[in-house]
Parts: C-alpha cells; sequence; structure tokens
C-alpha cells in the first residue's frame, strides 16, 4: 500500500509503536515488515527504521532526547526521504503532515499493547485502534480490493454490534481519505460503504440479524447515488453480512464516558443512604437545639410562697427597686451557694423574720441541688447522644460520597503526580483481598532510578502508606513507556495464643475480641464489673461497640468516647468496664495502645522485659473521657503480653521468673503454661491472657 510509490507514512508510525512497547515488539515488526518489502522490492523502507533504531539508541544512550520528541524526529526522516525521492512539494508536505498525524495517532495504542487490559480500551484508543486496524486491512489493497473490502464490512458490522459505531466513523472518514490518495478508482466502494451507515443513526437496532437486516435494506439507497453493480457489489454486501452473522463474538457493555452514566443500583442505594442522613440531620438538630430548663426560679416561686405570700412587706419586697428588693436576689445565691457575713446583715436588718428565712431556703436547698445534678447529667447525656447521632450522621455521609464517587482515587493519584510533572498514561488500583492491593501504572519519559528515588517515594508520601515495587519493565528507558506495578502489602503478620479462667462457673466476666481493619489488627480485653454473666454481658457489649464502630471507619478517639456515653446512658453510671486494646499495624509494625483501667502491658524483647502502663479510669464512670493512647514501635519476634487484673499482681517479675519456660514457643503454648503456673497461686477474679507474636512475611 503506497501513496506517492512509498508507504513511509504507514511504516514509520508502527516502527514508532514497535519501539515505545520493546525489543520484543521491533522484532515481530521487522519480521512483519520483510515479506512486504521482499515483494515490493521497497529496501530503502528498511534501511529508513534501521537509520532510525540506531538513531534513537543513540540518544537513549546519552539521554539527550525525550519520548515526545520522537514523533517529530520520525516526521523529520520521513520529510527528508520525501524530499530526497523528488516529489513535487505539494506531495511532499502532505505525505509530512500524515506521517505526523499517524504517528500522533499510534502514540494512544502503547499502554492497550503494553498492557493488554480490555478495560484500558477508552473511546480515544478506541478512535486510534480502529485506523491502525483498517490501516492493516488496507495493506491488502495491492492484492485483492475486493478481500479488503469485505474485511472493512465486517469490520464495522462488529463495531456496531458492540455499540462502537461512533469511535469507529472518524477512523473510516480518515482511511477512506487515504484510500482515495491512493486511487480515485475507490471512490465509489468508499461512498458504498458510509451511505449506508448513516441510516444506523435513525433506526433503532438489536442484536445480529437485526443489524444484518438494517444493513441490507440500507444499501437499498446505493443505486441512486452511484453506478452500482449487482454482482459485484451485491456479492460484496451480501457476503460481508452473512460472515458477520457466523462470525462468533461475546457482546460487551458499551464504553461510557464519564460525563454520562446511566441509572446504576449504586446511585439508587446513594439515594437512599442520603434521605438517612437528612434524618440523622434532623435528629441531631433536635439535640442541639434544646435549650436546659432553669429550675431555680422555680424554687423561689416555692420559697415566696412557704414564706412570703402571708408577710405584710412581701409587695415592698418584691417590687421595690432597691434596697430589699435584694432579698429575692439573695434567695436565688442561698440555693445555689452560701450566705457570706455581708449577706446575712442585709437579711437581718430588712426581713421581718431572718430566722424563718434561712430554714425555708435550707429546706428546699437540698431538692434544689438534686433537681440541678438530674439536670446537668441530663444535658451530659444529651450532649452525648447529639455526639453518637453526629458520629453515625458523619458513617452515613462518608458512605454516601463513597458511592456517588466511585473510583475517583484513581483520579486524584493522577492528578497528584502529575502536579510532580510526572507523564502519566494509565493508573489503575485493584485489591486482591482487604489488606493487599496493586498500582498499575504506565509512565512516559522516566527512567528506573527516578521512579525508585521519586515517583514511588513521592506517592508512598501522598497515600501515607509503604509500596513495594513488584514489576518494572522500561522496554526504551526513558524514549518508551515504562510498565509499572506497585504492591501494598502486609510486611508483618500477628502469631497469638489466648487463654481464660472463671471465677464464676457460669460465665467469665471477661471478654476479648480480635479483628482487622484494612492493614491493622485489633485485639481487644475488657474486664465487666465483677464477675458472672452480667459482667460478661457488659464488657462484651463494649467490645462489641468497638468493633464496630472501627470497622466502619469511625477514629479511635471517637470510638472510645462513644463507647464510653453508651455504658453511662444504658446504666446510669451502675455501669463499668476496662478496656485494654492494641492496634498494631501489620506494615509498618507500629502498636497503638489504649487503657482505660487495664492492667500493664508486657513486652518482651530478647532479655529485657517493657512495661507500659496508663493510668486511667474505666470507661461508663465520667462523660467525657479522656483518651489514653501509647505508641510503640514493635520489632520482629517481640511477644506482647496483656492480662486482665485477675492475674498475678506481680506479672513483671513471674514473667521473669519463667522467661526460660517460654523461650522460641508459639504464644498458644505460651499462654496454656503460663497460665497453668498462675492457676497454682490463689486469686479472686476471673483472669485472661493473651499473647501476642511479632513475624516477618
Amino acid at each position: 500500500m503506497t501513496i506517492d510509490s512509498t508507504s513511509l507514512l504507514f511504516v514509520l508510525p508502527l516502527f514508532y509503536l514497535s519501539f515505545m512497547c520493546g525489543y520484543l515488539a521491533l522484532l515481530c515488526f521487522t519480521l512483519g515488515l520483510l515479506p512486504g518489502l521482499f515483494i515490493q522490492g521497497h529496501y530503502e523502507i528498511l534501511l529508513i527504521c534501521l537509520i532510525s533504531f540506531i538513531l534513537l539508541e543513540f540518544c537513549q544512550l546519552f539521554q539527550s532526547m525525550k519520548a515526545k520528541y520522537v514523533p517529530y524526529l520520525l516526521t523529520l526522516i520521513g520529510g527528508i526521504y520525501y524530499a530526497y525521492i523528488q516529489i513535487d512539494l505539494l506531495s511532499t508536505l502532505l505525505l509530512t503532515i500524515l506521517t505526523y498525524l499517524n504517528t500522533m495517532i499510534f502514540i494512544y495504542l502503547a499502554p492497550l499493547f503494553m498492557h493488554g487490559d480490555a478495560q484500558l480500551l477508552t473511546h480515544e484508543r478506541l478512535k486510534a485502534l480502529s485506523v491502525l486496524i483498517f490501516i492493516c486491512m488496507m495493506s491488502l489493497l495491492p492484492y485483492s480490493s475486493f478481500i479488503t473490502l469485505i474485511l472493512m464490512r465486517i469490520f464495522i458490522l462488529v463495531m456496531i454490534n458492540h455499540d462502537a459505531l461512533d469511535d469507529v466513523m472518524p477512523g473510516l472518514f480518515y482511511c477512506a481519505m487515504l484510500m482515495l490518495l491512493i486511487d480515485m478508482g475507490y471512490k465509489d466502494d468508499i461512498l458504498s460503504m458510509i451511505l449506508p451507515l448513516f441510516f444506523f443513526y435513525m433506526v433503532k437496532y438489536k442484536g445480529k440479524i437485526g443489524i444484518a437486516a438494517l444493513y441490507l435494506l440500507s444499501h437499498l439507497i446505493l443505486p441512486f447515488f452511484l453506478d452500482f453493480n449487482y454482482a459485484y457489489h451485491g456479492v460484496m454486501i451480501v457476503s460481508s453480512a452473512l460472515l458477520f452473522i457466523i462470525l462468533p463474538m461475546k457482546h460487551t457493555s458499551s464504553l461510557l464516558s464519564s460525563s454520562y452514566q446511566e441509572m446504576t443500583l449504586k446511585q439508587q442505594l446513594s439515594k437512599q443512604v442520603d434521605s438517612f442522613c437528612q434524618l440523622f440531620d434532623e435528629m441531631t438538630s433536635l439535640f442541639s437545639k434544646a435549650s436546659p430548663h432553669n429550675h431555680s426560679l422555680e424554687y423561689i416561686g416555692y420559697i415566696y410562697e412557704d414564706l412570703c405570700s402571708d408577710c405584710i412587706s412581701n409587695q415592698t419586697c418584691f417590687h421595690k427597686k432597691y434596697g430589699p428588693n435584694r432579698l429575692v436576689k439573695l434567695m436565688n445565691k442561698g440555693l445555689q451557694s452560701h450566705f457570706n457575713e455581708q449577706d446575712k446583715d442585709f437579711i437581718d436588718n430588712y426581713c421581718l423574720d431572718p430566722r424563718k428565712y434561712y430554714e425555708t431556703i435550707e429546706s428546699y436547698q437540698e431538692g434544689y441541688r438534686k433537681v440541678k445534678r438530674i439536670q446537668q447529667e441530663y444535658t451530659s447525656m444529651k450532649k452525648d447522644l447529639y455526639h453518637q447521632f453526629s458520629l453515625l450522621n458523619n458513617v452515613f455521609h462518608q458512605f454516601s460520597s463513597q458511592l456517588s464517587v466511585g473510583h475517583i482515587e484513581e483520579g486524584h493519584i493522577i492528578d497528584h503526580m502529575e502536579g510532580y510533572h510526572f507523564q502519566i498514561a494509565h493508573l489503575k488500583k485493584y485489591y486482591e483481598s482487604q489488606s493487599v492491593y496493586y498500582i498499575e501504572i504506565g509512565l512516559y519519559e522516566i527512567n528506573k532510578d527516578e521512579i525508585i528515588n521519586e515517583f514511588v517515594p513521592i506517592l508512598e508520601t501522598y497515600l501515607n502508606e509503604t509500596l513495594d515495587i513488584h514489576s518494572l519493565k522500561t522496554p526504551m528507558n526513558q524514549l518508551g513507556y515504562t510498565y509499572l506495578v506497585l504492591k501494598h502489602q502486609s510486611r508483618y503478620y500477628i502469631q497469638y495464643g489466648i487463654n481464660q479462667f472463671a471465677k464464676d462457673v457460669s460465665a467469665c466476666g471477661d471478654s476479648y475480641t480480635i479483628f482487622t481493619m484494612n492493614e491493622n489488627q485489633y485485639f481487644a480485653l475488657s474486664d465487666g464489673m465483677g464477675q458472672g454473666q452480667k459482667a460478661s454481658d457488659d464488657s462484651t457489649l463494649s467490645l462489641n461497640v468497638v468493633k464496630q464502630l472501627i470497622t466502619n471507619g469511625i477514629s479511635l478517639d471517637n470510638t472510645i468516647q462513644s463507647v464510653n456515653a453508651l455504658l453511662k446512658i444504658k446504666n446510669r453510671n451502675d455501669m463499668f468496664t476496662t478496656l485494654d486494646m492494641i492496634e498494631v499495624n501489620l506494615v509498618t509494625g507500629k502498636a497503638t495502645l489504649i487503657k482505660y483501667g487495664a492492667c500493664p502491658t508486657y513486652i518482651l524483647r530478647d532479655n529485657e522485659i517493657i512495661e507500659i502502663q496508663l493510668e486511667g479510669l474505666p470507661i461508663g464512670i465520667v462523660s467525657p473521657i479522656d483518651t489514653k493512647i501509647e505508641h510503640y514501635k514493635l520489632k520482629e519476634n517481640d511477644l506482647i503480653f496483656m492480662i486482665s487484673d485477675g492475674f498475678t499482681r506481680h506479672f513483671k517479675q513471674f514473667l521473669k521468673e519463667n522467661r526460660y519456660l517460654i523461650e522460641d514457643d508459639h504464644p498458644k503454648d505460651i499462654v496454656r503454661t503460663l497460665c497453668e503456673l498462675a492457676c497454682e497461686e490463689e486469686h479472686n477474679d476471673d483472669m485472661t491472657m493473651i499473647v501476642l507474636k511479632l513475624c516477618k512475611q
């Protein structure tokens, strides 16, 4: 296939695409080029490709050229060749422009060929791929134009079947122009392909049979526009329709642009969540707007009825602006605090019965203070409920946002990294499990050192997570397309053992839970007040709420405040539990310890025993509660001991004396050994031990 006796305008763009994909692709390109050159005898095309390869390798060796400049270099080489073979100026200019256009079109296909992932088939790449397929089919024109046109028609029907007619039409128009430049005799053949396609924009079609039927009927207009050869065109049209029908294919969903999406189940669910958000907004506002009631005025009224209603001076005390009017103000002060000497002198001088004044206020003082304490507790409870509704409201809002946004995280990463002038052609994030994910990235104009020393550290800082290079391919170093796969995974895992002893045979008042959230693993221990089933229920409730809140994205501080408020509201200060929890990041090995009324945690590292103790009240007593958190960097093979207060009080010494019995044992064996030794001692409470061991993957 040549234009003005040269095929370089097609070969150079294919050479560029192969060069970007690596040496193996270049080898395939060369093997595919040789048969055509031997038949046509245009050996200078092979020579130009060889010169281009040597020149690009030379530039790559000295890192003197960026990838974005390669199309210009190849276009320049093509322009020099067109001028060398003494084509007229207009043709030289046209061929040079077409060489540049073809090269820029094929640029879009590098990620598609490198990754081989159908999800990368965007509208732009599908248009470029259509051009490439049409050009490859056009290469058969010198041998059989009839077969070439049948293949092109079948390809168009396949694209229609995949709802991609809008994507194939630009490539068809472009290649139609190229066919006319090759030979104006293809005019009728081109019109016979293009004109019937307009029917597909006006008539609804469904299924292969429907497409084929409309395709055949649409060709009835052709005799009115061109010299229609019933034998030639009829066989071409019917054979292409039949081959399309018998061609096996799987229908895939059409590509959707980001600006147009149909209503999906996820969007419907998002609407339902939004309605819950509005409900919780209204419920939250009820607690935030209500003002506390002032009971002091009521008690002053009671005092007035008992003390002043029958007094002959009541009008003077209650209505005079100065002097004795102060007696009413002192009633309020007497309810809430105590009288000083000046207050007493004033009462003695102005009140007709000071003794009865003191006795009446004192009789109502205790009742008023009880009501005030109840009012303060009620106000505190409302604040706690307001806090709980606010947390639930935040959870619903976050969930709604995640539903509506979808995979916006990938877009954020691209925007952030492009801000550092990295040229990203493709980025895809996918999860292997809840804590393991991969980021697949395609990059231009970057070398291996820049990826290791610049790109990955910047991305780790942005994500605040560690990333390992799982795969790195640089086919042509900084001139080509770099394929990078980063993996985020846990570097550690936890071995653990648990043992309990219940003082009450019905149930153990100590409860524990183990759960994971993303890259963190949690171990929590709670000791309910007392022993037996009630203590077990209280401690179990606390841990269940902790687990549910954390796994739904609530922070540690808000989780503790929520559980504390729940216990206060549930039993009105008659219920409290301890909380001992450790959060271990399985990527960094960092531990976060939370303690409320809990025993110290001990870390056995080689010959050293480290004691971590945090002073604090159990949860469910006061509100709000001060957050007690300690951060600690664990090391491989560290043993962590979590115990309840039923264990021996001298645990550090106990552990030191029996350390030789547990060296290199599994945590399950360690807890069994130590608990058996501890049971030999006298104890008056439930006993629980959790032993953790940090191990490297």
